[in-house]
């Protein structure tokens, strides 16, 4: 007996199907082909008859391919045999073969759709979209690091609130405004996502940004606003725990972020928290560090020693950090503070008060009536065992229906209409967190993974919440039963003799359960005494532990997203003097994002000029003019290549 020669069967896997088609472009024939990929002549005749291997019709290289219309686009990106709108074959059998990037290619395009949005390049450029980008290489594929942080900069513009939704906008449309065949699909822009931030500490990166922004616009670096957002997580494949979302006042399962804006609302960075804290303790341990690491042209210490009110720079937050002893801890280290004051009661007199006309930092003119009082706070000793007190200024505004805001500060150098300027402006920040959940979708999850919380995390016993909870109901029965036992006593001189014991007997009722009640509040307190209120997550027990879904991936695109709300109202300040209706400036720019333009390269004399259309109105075509001027003298070069963008309008 004869044994049967054992045979190996090659799968065609991805990587050989390039390998197929790569050598096909080279003008090899099938034989040649499958003795090099090692397959047998009839098994890849049959693959490639089957459809399971499509060979490219045009192995012309694809930067001669031209389209002059929408239609010719349409037709080709259709009859692309490695996928829609795959029409650089070469590159992308290079990429899969040997693993080099493509590099951006133009050619003569007509009505790109939406490449309107090529205008926020230079502005995308100037806050450090590609400024970082070394430290996510080395990345090997079709697309560079480079051309995926644009598209994703490009499609947050266009309001592709995630990464699902670009598939609303043509994919060969955008990929020919960037110089490639195609923008990166869904899939592929997630393993690109996934695999930056697992080569990069994106938290690092995005305060590395950060502190360039300060350093570049130090004027507005020494005024912070700091305020938390609450992320609602709707999902069920973790128990995430409650927040008060103030918006919808509501607690809420989520995580809370912690923004830090300049005064007209643009942000510096982000810091995300899953359980539930101070924002007091917040501050102190992770966002003044970095600021005082940040914040630019900060006195010296010898200034500070020669001036003893001078501060280093100021926070701005909502009446939640209204502390005296945090004013106190701020101030020992020269930082100022400015906040509500809570629990105001008391009126100052109107002869107080003057009137005061002053610019906010949005360019409107405000007029108000402010009046100021020097005011000592002092902690409640017994909450931190030690008494610390603080001077502060108090200012007052009157409204016209006579309403009185007061407002606290440390901050001694800053005249009095700059602190109400200042304070004011924090609707600044309460604007962006609309505008972003509306527009960029900053609350959207963009990856179901789940990150581990660290065991050493403290968060508040759910043992000492569940008593506090039982104690509030306690003390709210037993605050009723004390008034009803009240109500009785102020009765007793209108009782008739025969009616007297039936009062009685119902007083004692009352009386007893309001012992009752009070041993169990008694009771309640004595567990709380020996129940720790913060305990680590590590002790927390199982069936009550979580994960955050709140992850890196999210904070990756959050990044980029900042990046495209400062690139976007970088534009929107070149325009606004120019426009009737400054309030629409956003409006006018989302309409350039959507218009189509004309491209057309010029490699002998390296210019790449983008043609916008025509837009709804002559006033509007007029600052979109302006637009071009401002942005053609930054003489911008497109990313991988030596071409210089001119923006000019149609006909223009």
């Amino acid at each position: 007996m004869f044994k049967k020669k054992a045979t190996t069967n090659r799968v065609l896997t991805d990587e050989i199907k390039a390998e197929i088609q790569y050598l096909h472009l080279q003008g090899e024939d099938i034989n040649e082909i499958a003795k090099t990929v090692d397959v047998k002549v009839d098994t890849l005749s049959k693959a490639i008859r089957q459809g399971r291997i499509k060979l490219p019709e045009v192995p012309a290289p694809s930067n001669n391919c031209v389209a002059l219309t929408k239609t010719e686009r349409t037709v080709i990106d259709s009859q692309s045999g490695m996928g829609k709108a795959c029409t650089f074959t070469l590159e992308r059998v290079l990429a899969a073969t040997t693993g080099e990037t493509a590099t951006a290619c133009f050619s003569e395009q007509v009505d790109v759709h939406c490449a309107g949005v090529l205008f926020s390049l230079p502005a995308l450029l100037a806050n450090g979209l590609l400024r970082h980008s070394e430290e996510f290489k080395p990345d090997q594929g079709y697309y560079s690091v480079e051309s995926v942080f644009i598209s994703l900069a490009l499609l947050a513009l266009l309001r592709a609130k995630t990464l699902a939704q670009s598939e609303a906008i043509p994919c060969g449309e955008l990929g020919r405004a960037i110089g490639l065949d195609r923008i990166p699909e869904v899939k592929t822009s997630r393993k690109r996502i996934e695999r930056f931030c697992g080569r990069t500490d994106v938290k690092q990166w995005s305060l590395t940004l950060s502190k360039e922004w300060m350093a570049a616009h130090p004027e507005v670096a020494g005024i912070l606003y700091i305020d938390g957002h609450i992320n609602i997580y709707h999902g069920a494949a973790t128990k995430m725990p409650k927040h008060y979302a103030s918006r919808l006042k509501l607690c809420m399962s989520g995580s809370t972020d912690y923004w830090v804006n300049d005064n007209t609302g643009q942000p510096f960075f982000v810091i995300n928290e899953a359980i539930a804290g101070s924002m007091i303790e917040k501050i102190k341990e992770e966002i003044i560090p970095q600021l005082d690491k940040d914040v630019p042209s900060q006195p010296s210490i010898e200034a500070l020693e020669e001036n003893p009110y001078l501060s280093r720079y100021m926070i701005v937050c909502d009446r939640e950090i209204y502390s005296p002893e945090f004013f106190y801890d701020l101030w020992q280290e020269r930082i100022a503070v400015c906040t509500y004051k809570k629990n105001v009661k008391d009126k100052w007199p109107e002869e107080e008060f003057t009137p005061y006309e002053e610019v906010l930092p949005g360019g409107e003119t405000v007029k108000v009536e402010l009046a100021e009082r020097g005011v000592l706070l002092e902690n409640i000793p017994l909450k931190s065992g030690s008494k610390k007190e603080i001077w502060c200024r108090e200012v007052r505004k009157r409204s016209e229906s006579g309403h009185q805001t007061s407002i606290i500060t440390t901050n001694f150098t800053m005249n009095i209409m700059m602190i109400g300027v200042y304070m004011f402006a924090r609707w600044y920040q309460e604007n962006f967190f609309k505008y972003m959940m509306e527009h960029f979708d900053i609350d959207g999850l963009v990856s179901y993974l789940k990150e581990a919380i660290s065991d050493t995390k403290y968060l508040v016993n759910p043992t000492y919440r569940k008593l506090e909870s039982e104690l509030k109901k306690l003390n709210g029965k037993l605050t009723r039963k004390r008034a009803k036992f009240a109500a009785l006593t102020l009765k007793e001189q209108e009782i008739e003799d025969k009616k007297m014991k039936k009062y009685l007997a119902r007083k004692a009722v009352i009386l007893e359960e309001i012992e009752q009640l009070e041993n169990e509040v008694l009771g309640v307190k004595n567990k709380m005494k020996y129940t720790k209120r913060k305990i680590t997550f590590a002790q927390l027990p199982e069936n009550e532990q979580f994960t955050n879904a709140i992850n890196v991936r999210k904070h990756f695109m959050d990044t980029i997203k900042i990046i495209a709300y400062r690139a976007e109202t970088g534009m929107c300040n070149i325009i606004k003097k120019q426009m009737g209706h400054p309030d629409e400036v956003r409006k006018l720019i989302r309409e350039i994002y959507r218009t189509d333009a004309d491209i057309k390269p010029d490699y002998e004399n390296k210019k790449l000029t983008i043609y916008l259309h025509k837009l709804n109105h002559w006033k509007d075509d007029k600052v979109a003019q302006v637009l071009c001027d401002e942005l053609n003298k930054t003489k911008t070069e497109f990313p991988g290549t030596d071409l210089v963008i001119d923006y000019k309008m149609v006909s223009s």
